[in-house]
């Protein structure tokens, strides 16, 4: 019997190695995961938290039309409206000249939001929140001239409003639908109050304006011409409807009888006019939060408004359905949206067939993935039985050449094994429990081995 030797054994610590190595890798790739999933939770909430919120303060500054305007009073009447049913949001009301002045500052970025008539130019970038009230094309004349239609104005003394302005133009959208001469016409400019004053005075025979029907200047005048007993007459525009088919911003109204004044009523009978809409818009890139607010309070505190200012009983939501006109903010957008159905309420059916098909898909995947997993245990059986074998066999053999040959074999199932693991024939905590086995038959080979060598 020989002493034993210090040759180191044959078989080395590789499964060890290999089993650590793929629990490492495990646990790195299911950190990564768990990251990913937390970040992703992290990044949706954050969204959803950002979105929901409101700032914690805003002004928005209105280009609201001349002093004392229908559209300035009831701008300044929603500024106060605002203050008191908003906890953030401020108004501030800016007077202009016009609404292309109106424009030209929202393009500036000198204003926030505007009020303008309808067929105003506006550029790409401008958005719509509501529809304000209707503007109504207003000739009046005093009751001693003879005029009766549009077309006696010719040689007629008419004042329309200055040069450039939204109110200069469309007198000239009317004379242009009737024909009239423009050097007939015995027409001067000059603002609404001075016009007024001339009318009643008998230096001018007509005034021509666009104005709501509670504007303060244009009461005024009928409030003078009362005190002065001056009778005045509305003249109608009975084309208006063939107006508005060649200006498709403008629209067809009637100013109703005793609309200014009933006793001996001002007009004296329903008076058809066209009438073109008085819009608020915004810029695109105006925080959606900021017009949802105000397009919020426009519709939800219109009676407070209607109390304060009468017009604005007249504020509506627009209709996009027209195919053409000014698209709509965002921020309005999620307004009036605001009681639609939601997408799953819209496609509750489809979305239950989805899901149905979602989960039979599930059931199925996880099917496949239970036989999947039968046959990587199967296949895990397979090598530990094997391993198994190379114990017993080595526990009675006394041949070393066996004993070589059966460590040749226990080689030969690793390499397998390793194989099976890459190809995902056995997973990684089935390789695990392998190692643990394949650990314990190479110390067996090994301890034969010795017992072998100290027997000789």
């Amino acid at each position: 019997m020989s002493a034993p030797t210090n040759e180191p054994d044959i078989i080395s610590d590789t499964p060890d190695r290999v089993a650590n190595s793929n629990t490492k890798t495990g646990k790195s790739r299911n950190q990564w995961i768990l990251a990913i999933i937390g970040a992703l939770a992290l990044l949706v909430t954050g969204a959803v938290f950002y979105l929901n919120q409101s700032p914690s303060s805003a002004t928005l500054t209105i280009g609201s039309g001349p002093h004392r305007s229908d559209s300035y009073e009831l701008v300044r009447e929603i500024a106060d409206v605002v203050s008191r049913h908003s906890d953030w949001l401020t108004i501030s009301a800016e007077p202009t000249r016009d609404s292309s002045e109106n424009i030209r500052r929202l393009n500036l970025r000198e204003v926030d939001a505007a009020t303008i008539r309808a067929d105003t130019p506006v550029a790409n970038d401008v958005r719509l929140i509501a529809n304000l009230f209707p503007h109504y094309f207003q000739l009046v004349t005093r009751r001693e001239t003879n005029i009766f239609q549009v077309t006696d104005l010719v040689g007629k003394r008419v004042a329309i409003a200055n040069f450039g302005t939204d109110e200069f133009r469309s007198f000239w959208i009317i004379g242009d639908h009737y024909d009239l001469p423009i050097r007939a016409v015995k027409w001067s400019t000059m603002d609404f109050a001075k016009a007024s004053e001339q009318l009643l005075s008998g230096e001018i025979d007509a005034v021509f304006t666009v104005r709501s029907l509670r504007d303060r200047l244009l009461l005024n005048l009928f409030e003078d011409a009362e005190l002065k007993r001056e009778k005045l007459r509305f003249i109608p525009i009975s084309q208006a409807e063939a107006i508005a088919i060649k200006r498709p911003f403008l629209d067809v109204g009637t100013v109703p009888k005793g609309a200014f004044l009933g006793n001996g009523p001002t007009p004296s009978r329903d008076t058809i006019t066209a009438t073109v809409d008085r819009l608020l818009v915004t810029r695109e890139d105006l925080d959606p939060a900021i017009i949802r607010e105000i397009t919020r309070v426009l519709f939800e505190h219109r009676l407070d408004l209607t109390i304060r200012f009468p017009l604005a009983s007249a504020i509506k939501r627009p209709d996009t359905q027209q195919g053409f006109g000014i698209p709509l903010h965002d921020g309005s957008q999620q307004y009036y949206d605001r009681d639609e159905p939601s997408f799953i309420q819209e496609n509750a059916e489809p979305l239950a067939l989805l899901v149905t098909v979602m989960a039979m898909l599930g059931s199925s995947f996880f099917a496949i993935r239970s036989r999947w997993e039968s046959s990587q245990k199967d296949q895990m059986d397979t090598y530990n039985y094997a391993l198994l074998d190379i114990a017993e066999t080595a526990r009675e053999t006394n041949d070393p050449d066996v004993l070589q040959d059966l460590k040749g074999k226990l080689f030969a199932n690793l390499e397998r094994a390793v194989i099976a693991l890459d190809t995902d024939e056995m997973t990684e905590k089935g390789f695990q429990s392998y190692s643990l086995l394949w650990e314990s038959v190479r110390e067996i080979l090994n301890d034969r081995s010795h017992e072998l060598k100290s027997e000789k």
